[in-house]
């Protein structure tokens, strides 16, 4: 069985990681000519996202506590964190890997009450006269 690690995404609709040849990027940037064409991912991998948590229900609409789960290649992991250490993804914990899913759900319990900053606003926080609108 292939290694793996268990990615937690607490990104609403989840993220596409992909892995890069860097040594073509930066030939690519150093060129005379500019190269129009997109660059093409060696790998990547769609991670799955808050709304694929099995506590998250439609209804209520709630991501906070939230993170989707998706089963990564060890390597993969490794090799897409050396390429972004210093993304907000990961510096903000927004994507981050557990070696297993009891230390997935461990991890998730912890980071509870910490926003992501993509959370919804609750409706009893808004302000009155937003209120007040919408009933009209």
């Amino acid at each position: 069985m292939a290694n793996t690690v268990t990615v937690l995404c607490r990104l609403p609709s989840g993220v596409t990681l992909e892995l890069h040849d860097l040594d073509g990027l930066k030939s690519r940037a150093s060129s005379e000519a500019p190269v129009m064409q997109a660059a093409v991912a060696l790998r990547s991998v769609t991670l799955n996202g808050a709304k694929h948590d099995p506590a998250y229900h439609h209804a209520e609409g709630r991501l906070l506590g939230r993170a989707g789960r998706t089963i990564v290649d060890a390597d993969f992991w490794s090799a897409w964190l050396a390429q972004n250490e210093r993304n907000q993804l990961v510096t903000q914990h927004l994507v981050f890997a557990e070696a297993n899913a009891a230390k997935a759900d461990a991890a998730v319990a912890e980071l509870a009450k910490e926003k992501t900053g993509l959370e919804g606003v609750e409706q009893n926080a808004l302000p009155g006269d937003v209120k007040k609108a919408d009933r009209e």
